[in-house]
């Protein structure tokens, strides 16, 4: 999304989620920052935190949720694939360069490479129920 992201994420066994969101934030906003530090520093004067420190994210941690079970895990699968549809932004899920569906249909030419979630194997065999 333009200003958002959604991503599923599912911890090693016995491994805290939080160490693991920020060393994705923390990249990200650095390689963002410093990217936009000499090409568009009218967007970065938006990100200031009002102390003169460009912010990238948001305050607080998201809209967090965990997912108890395969139906649910679905839901948000669907969900996550059809919101660049739902907003408009393209006419298919796999029209959307930064999505996940992309490399499960086998588009992976400099695709980041995706895991299929773990679990009910039949269910991940109609994969294309989640568009």
């Amino acid at each position: 999304m333009p200003e958002h992201v959604h991503m599923i994420v599912q911890p090693p066994k016995d491994q805290p989620l939080g160490p693991i969101l920020t060393g994705i934030k923390t990249s990200v906003a650095k390689h963002v920052i410093h990217r936009w530090t000499s090409s568009r520093a009218a967007i970065l004067a938006r990100l200031d935190d009002g102390h003169g420190n460009p912010r990238f994210w948001q305050k607080g941690g998201g809209f967090d949720r965990n997912i108890r079970n395969t139906a649910e895990l679905c839901r948000e699968i669907r969900y996550t694939h059809r919101n660049p549809v739902e907003r408009g932004l393209v006419d298919r899920p796999e029209v959307w360069r930064w999505s996940s569906v992309r490399w499960w249909m086998g588009l992976r030419e400099q695709e980041i490479e995706c895991d299929l979630p773990p679990g009910d194997e039949e269910v991940w065999k109609r994969w294309k129920e989640f568009l």
